[in-house]
């Protein structure tokens, strides 16, 4: 198992693949195409260096669209059951065959950071709206994955771990 090259003529591909399939128009595929979330999330298996990279990039692609989705993101929130650890609730794009474990560790660590700063933006709107976040209701903290214990070298070029703490799931 070797690193892949994950370049922007991959990524594109994928990109639009996944906007052709869910019949994107061209607003949300150019939106899509700048999403860091989204391109990191494709990356990780060509990065890893996993078997049928591009299979598991439009899979899990796929699942962060459907999660992303205001139809269905209800189903993909995130509950008590999912607070044994930040990755957790990232089970669903977190299926890979072969590929260098610790890579995908770092990819799946820079996720999770991604996806904590955005429970850290919406504290005041789940307190009003009751909705359940994790840092809220006290089991986690704001630096369960901080810049300073995360580490992910394979991805600097992608998403920086100081980057990663800052971005958001889905863009405003």
């Amino acid at each position: 198992m070797s690193q892949m090259t994950f370049d922007d003529k991959i990524w594109q591909d994928l990109a639009s693949r996944i906007a052709a399939t869910f019949r994107m128009p061209t607003d949300m595929a150019d939106k899509l195409s700048a999403n860091k979330t989204a391109r990191l999330v494709a990356a990780i298996p060509y990065v890893a260096g996993c078997d049928h990279p591009d299979r598991t990039a439009l899979a899990h692609l796929a699942t962060y669209i459907l999660a992303s989705s205001e139809s269905c993101r209800h189903v993909f929130d995130h509950t008590p059951a999912d607070d044994a650890s930040p990755t957790a609730r990232l089970a669903p794009i977190a299926d890979f065959q072969g590929g260098d474990r610790k890579v995908i560790a770092q990819g799946m660590d820079l996720l999770a950071a991604i996806m904590i700063n955005g429970y850290k933006k919406d504290i005041e709107k789940d307190r009003k709206s009751g909705e359940y976040n994790p840092i809220l209701a006290g089991t986690w903290t704001d630096t369960t994955l901080s810049a300073a214990n995360l580490s992910a070298p394979a991805f600097s070029s992608l998403m920086p771990a100081e980057e990663a703490i800052v971005a958001f799931w889905v863009p405003d």
